[in-house]
């Protein structure tokens, strides 16, 4: 995961991701490690401030929603092989998701 978002960071992307937790519960766990290359010190500080809190608070009424809707419709597990065919399972869900929010949002 912290390979990615030094990737994404490279190429311009600010990542909104929670920051995980510390083994030493007496370490912040926003505070850079000197480890930390500079993308992972700012992604990890940019998570600490309050304004990136509000930002992640929009993937519950975004990604997590659409996740959620993909396991009430029973995408707990894939039950096919290979790649190519967990894809069009995937592909499959979303397609039904996006069908059924445009159904919500369409005149009566």
């Amino acid at each position: 995961m912290l390979a990615d978002i030094e990737a994404l960071a490279e190429a311009g992307v600010r990542v909104f991701a929670p920051v995980p937790k510390p083994r030493s519960k007496d370490r912040d766990r926003h505070t850079p490690l000197a480890s930390d290359t500079p993308a992972l010190a700012e992604w990890s500080v940019r998570m600490g401030t309050d304004a990136a809190k509000a930002i992640y608070q929009h993937r519950v009424a975004t990604a997590e929603c659409a996740n959620a809707q993909c396991r009430n419709r029973g995408l707990r597990h894939f039950t096919v092989r290979g790649t190519a065919k967990a894809f069009a399972v995937g592909l499959w869900h979303a397609l039904t998701h996006n069908m059924v929010c445009s159904w919500r949002l369409a005149p009566a």
